[in-house]
């Protein structure tokens, strides 16, 4: 195969401009992998990018959507609760503290601080007069205990990466992409206790059923895993869940028609990263195929 270098560098040109979060170092083949599939997500168009023997580079850059994809949703797809009920548990962000609702009429809400144990001997304080926005800006709808530590990390994560903060903590999210692979990418992946993820497991093959959250204080999420289409169109698009973007990882080629025919009617849209020397490719997707030999180019640029 006789290949022009100038080809590449003038490819490697045209997508400089392309902006992309800085998580850890990448091979200049992922590092343009990862912009062209980016200016293809944010054009809403389908893609498959395909490495014919690279599976670590297919891994580098499912890690990298992962935060890429997480951080559209955490700027662009983050929501308000909808209400405060009596009996909610909220964790206050400032002190730490944990608090209940006992009183809501209209917009006045009053809380009881949740002692901790060690302190059942002390009067818990009662807050009146808070408002919704007061409650969305100071507070935290939590399911579970959480610690000062976790909270922290999962602003602190998305506050470094954009550099700004947030006026109100973002913890409720309208819109939702779903990750299709393979168990051991989401058992991997180092970054998930600071992105508020979802694992739904695949009944026909896995014992353990119960979904499994990244921050298991959170109700809501911003990605979804799960390894079968089956799965993500049973649990998460029949209940009419807002999906983004499906990322498909080296796996379920066979389901991809049944994709195509469903995004018609729920409007996402379809990433697929394969490694294969023969992949299966639709006509209905643009499919990137690297070979090895433009790989060395690029890598070398």
């Amino acid at each position: 195969m006789i290949l022009n270098a100038t080809y590449y560098q003038l490819l490697w040109e045209k997508f400089k401009n392309v902006q992309i979060l800085s998580t850890e170092r990448l091979d200049n083949s992922v590092h343009l992998s990862i912009k062209i599939i980016l200016e293809q997500y944010r054009k809403k168009t389908p893609l498959q990018v395909n490495f014919q023997n690279s599976k670590e580079s297919i891994l580098q850059i499912a890690r990298h959507l992962f935060v890429e994809l997480a951080n559209d949703i955490y700027l662009n797809h983050y929501d308000l609760p909808n209400d405060f009920c009596i009996g909610d548990k909220l964790k206050k962000i400032k002190d730490n503290q944990y608090y209940e609702i006992i009183r809501t009429e209209k917009d006045d809400y009053t809380l009881r601080q949740v002692l901790r144990k060690g302190k059942r001997d002390v009067s818990p304080a009662i807050i009146h007069g808070l408002t919704y926005d007061k409650l969305t800006k100071g507070y935290v709808k939590v399911d579970l205990g959480i610690s000062e530590r976790t909270i922290k990390n999962y602003f602190s994560f998305f506050q470094e990466l954009n550099n700004e903060s947030s006026e109100f903590p973002k913890t409720n999210f309208e819109m939702k992409s779903v990750f299709i692979s393979k168990r051991s990418l989401w058992d991997d992946l180092d970054l998930k206790n600071k992105v508020p993820s979802i694992y739904l497991p695949n009944p026909r093959e896995e014992s353990n059923l119960s979904e499994q959250k990244s921050i298991p204080a959170l109700s809501d999420c911003m990605i979804y895993f799960t390894s079968k289409y089956e799965v993500c169109y049973q649990k998460i698009l029949l209940k009419n869940k807002k999906i983004k973007t499906i990322v498909i990882i080296d796996t379920e080629a066979s389901a991809i028609q049944q994709m195509l025919q469903d995004r018609i009617k729920f409007g996402f849209n379809i990433i697929i990263l394969s490694n294969s020397l023969s992949p299966i490719k639709n006509d209905a997707i643009p499919c990137w195929d690297w070979f090895k030999e433009e790989l060395e180019i690029v890598n070398a640029l």
